[in-house]
C-alpha cells in the first residue's frame, strides 16, 4: 500500500514538473475539462496566415490534466480541437493572457460549454447571442419566402423581401452600433474586418475613432488599420 501511494505522489510531482517546464515563458494557459473523455489528443490551434495551424497538444489519458499553453501577443481567436471523436469537435473562444478555463463534456463538445478567465470572450458571446438571433429570423423569412414564390402568393412574398430587407439593416446597425460602443474591447476591430471591409471611408473612420490605442496596436487592430489605410488610397486615387 505505502508504495502504491508513493508511487502516485512521484506520478504527480512528475506531472506537475513537466507542466511547470512546458508552460515557462508561456503567458497564456488553457485548462480544459472535458467530461466523460477517457483518451485522445485535445490541439490549441489559431490561424496563422490564413490557415489554421496547432500551437499546442496534449495526449490525455484518465489521470492526464489538460493544460495546453501559448505566448499569445494580444487577442485573438483560438480553438480547441477534440482529436478521435465523430462529432463537430471545434471550440472557437477568445483568447487572451492569463489562464483560462474551459469545460464542456464529450457528447456536446462544441454545443454546451463555458469559457471563463477572459474578458474578451465574455464580450465576444454576448455578441454572438444576437448574431445568431439575426441569423435564425433570416433563415425563417428566407424559408418562408421561398414557400410563398413557390405558391404564387406575389403579394405576400413582397411584404416578407420587405421584412428581410429590415432586418439586413437592423444586422448592419447593430454591427456598427457594437463596433463603435464597444472600441475598447479586441472583438471590434474583429467586427470591423468582418462585415464593414467593402464599406466606406466614413463608416471605417467612425469605427477607428472609437478604437483605444491598445486595441489599435492588437493583431486585429493592424489588419482593420491597413483595410482603412487600403480603402483611403482608393479614395485619393479616385479623386
Amino acid at each position: 500500500l505505502i508504495k502504491t501511494i508513493l508511487k502516485k505522489l512521484i506520478l504527480t510531482l512528475f506531472i506537475i514538473m513537466f507542466f511547470s517546464c512546458k508552460n515557462d515563458n508561456k503567458n497564456m494557459n488553457v485548462n480544459v475539462s472535458i467530461e466523460n473523455f477517457k483518451k485522445g489528443n485535445v490541439y490549441l490551434q489559431k490561424i496563422s496566415d490564413s490557415t489554421l495551424i496547432n500551437v499546442d497538444s496534449i495526449f490525455v489519458t484518465n489521470e492526464t490534466p489538460i493544460i495546453l499553453s501559448y505566448d499569445i501577443k494580444s487577442p485573438e481567436l483560438f480553438y480547441l480541437y477534440l482529436d478521435g471523436s465523430s462529432i463537430d469537435k471545434r471550440i472557437e473562444f477568445f483568447a487572451e493572457k492569463g489562464n483560462i478555463n474551459i469545460n464542456t463534456s464529450l457528447e456536446k463538445f462544441n454545443s454546451d460549454f463555458s469559457v471563463n478567465g477572459s474578458s474578451s470572450d465574455s464580450v465576444y458571446r454576448d455578441y454572438l447571442k444576437v448574431i445568431r438571433k439575426f441569423n435564425n429570423n433570416s433563415l425563417d423569412l428566407i424559408e418562408l419566402s421561398f414557400k410563398l414564390s413557390k405558391n404564387n402568393l406575389k403579394d405576400s412574398l413582397k411584404i416578407v423581401q420587405k421584412n428581410i430587407e429590415a432586418l439586413n439593416k437592423r444586422q448592419y446597425l447593430f454591427n456598427l452600433n457594437y463596433a463603435v460602443n464597444n472600441g475598447d474591447s479586441f472583438i471590434s476591430p474583429l467586427i470591423a474586418i468582418n462585415e464593414f471591409s467593402q464599406s466606406s471611408k466614413v463608416v471605417l473612420d467612425t469605427i477607428r475613432s472609437s478604437m483605444s490605442e491598445e486595441v489599435l496596436a492588437s493583431k486585429y487592430g493592424k489588419m482593420f488599420e491597413a483595410i482603412r489605410k487600403k480603402k483611403l488610397k482608393w479614395v485619393k486615387f479616385f479623386n
